[in-house]
């Protein structure tokens, strides 16, 4: 059994009971390969629409990176701006501003509607500007989304400084729609809600290959296999060889993710408290949450030449600094995570290959994002409506190459970049 005491989500999520492993041979209308939150989402709308359906994984619900996020609920690109996403992908665009900028309320709307126990609380998402040029950045990027009927609020240095508790940002922009979960609860919740409406859900039993055959499809197993009419790959930058093209565009970034234990009421009044999260505009990322046990979480880059103690440390004494915490916060855990992003750096890309259908929504907004292309692609199975996403770039392989090769170096150069950025003058 993996060890994932590290991994703050895994240690308080409590046991549960392994499915079986799928042998022999099955039959379903739909397999959906890949048992996180974007997978789990499309086998309970498909389930609940009266498919039979199977899902399966290689190992547990939520065991890929579903499970390693900080847990933050964000309706915005990571990178670009809605004007910027409509001029590059066309018409599907507009499509997929609306999703993006709706997706938070989407997914609190079915956490409520499935009675998901998962921390759920949609306090808000600030993102603040750590110098002028940063403040123009996000004052326009916020006054596109709030032009497409998104509800927007922006905020001073002094009000910024007020309500999230971090001192010295020119300002930032507040999207109320946004908030905080425990990850890997709500997978397994919707895991469970995809297995009360009918699906069939098979965990330790990895898909080896897939093979066209009259009618539909067979999914190669270690012990079987599955034959299914439809077959909808959900495994992002875990799909290996089973849809080389999505695998060849993706660069997989390894992200630490840290929390503390849990931090006296009283020595952090300063910081909000109704689950709000923040995710601020510098290279040199900082992102901050607090849980309802008083825990926070942030996290950090994986850099060339970073121990695990020395990012521990550094992540503890970025929050002590940041958040005017009075003691040197103790880490309880400490992991990392994948987060796979696209070499175009779309937010959500597609490839259908006849009944072959395959997504990849992370591009660090993956938990919002993948609850709303999962849905998404039971629609597309069920009526024809296309998902809100551009087909794959084949072309962009390349350059996912390059990136992979120096992914492990550019954080290094994030405190540079940032220092630069603060003597720039905003554009007029």
């Amino acid at each position: 059994m993996i060890d994932r005491s590290d991994n703050l989500w895994w240690a308080s999520a409590g046991r549960r009971p392994a499915a079986p492993a799928a042998t022999g041979e099955l039959r379903c209308d739909v397999a959906v390969v890949g048992a996180g939150i974007m997978g789990t989402t499309t086998a309970q709308a498909l389930a609940a629409a009266g498919l039979d359906v199977i899902l399966i994984d290689a190992g547990a619900v939520g065991s890929g990176a579903s499970s390693t996020p900080g847990g933050f609920v964000v309706p915005h690109f990571s990178v670009g701006s809605p004007d910027a996403i409509i001029e590059r992908v066309g018409e599907i665009g507009e499509r997929l501003v609306q999703a993006t900028g709706g997706s938070a309320d989407h997914l609190f709307a079915k956490v409520r509607a499935l009675g998901i126990d998962c921390d759920a609380r949609q306090g808000g998402w600030y993102q603040p500007a750590h110098s002028a040029a940063a403040r123009a950045r996000i004052e326009d990027v916020a006054g596109q989304w709030h032009a497409r009927g998104f509800a927007v609020e922006m905020l001073s240095a002094g009000e910024t400084a007020e309500r999230t508790g971090v001192e010295g940002y020119e300002g930032s922009w507040f999207a109320p729609s946004g908030g905080t979960i425990h990850p890997l609860l709500y997978c397994r919740g919707l895991a469970d809600a995809a297995v009360a409406g009918g699906a069939r859900l098979f965990e330790r039993s990895p898909v080896l290959g897939i093979e066209r055959q009259p009618g539909g499809y067979a999914l190669r197993l270690n012990a079987g296999r599955v034959i299914a009419d439809k077959v909808i790959l959900c495994t992002n930058g875990l799909s290996g060889d089973l849809v080389p093209p999505m695998t060849a565009s993706i660069v997989t970034l390894d992200v630490w993710q840290c929390a503390t234990a849990p931090v006296p009421a009283e020595q952090r009044r300063h910081l909000f408290q109704r689950g709000e999260a923040l995710s601020d505009t510098r290279e040199h990322l900082f992102t901050y949450r607090v849980d309802s046990e008083g825990r926070i979480i942030t996290g950090a880059l994986d850099a060339f030449g970073i121990s695990p103690a020395r990012q521990r440390a550094s992540m503890a004494r970025r929050l002590r600094t940041m958040l005017r915490l009075p003691h040197l916060p103790e880490i309880t855990h400490l992991w990392t995570g994948t987060s796979s992003v696209s070499a175009s750096r779309y937010p959500a890309t597609l490839l259908v290959d006849g009944g072959i259908i395959s997504a990849t929504a992370c591009n660090a907004r993956g938990i919002a994002l993948s609850t709303v292309i999962g849905d998404s692609l039971a629609r597309f199975v069920l009526d024809g409506t296309p998902p809100p996403m551009p087909l794959l770039d084949a072309g962009r392989a390349r350059t996912a190459g390059i990136q992979r090769r120096l992914r492990r170096f550019y954080p290094l150069m994030g405190p540079i970049l940032d220092w630069i950025d603060t003597r720039r003058t905003p554009a007029p």
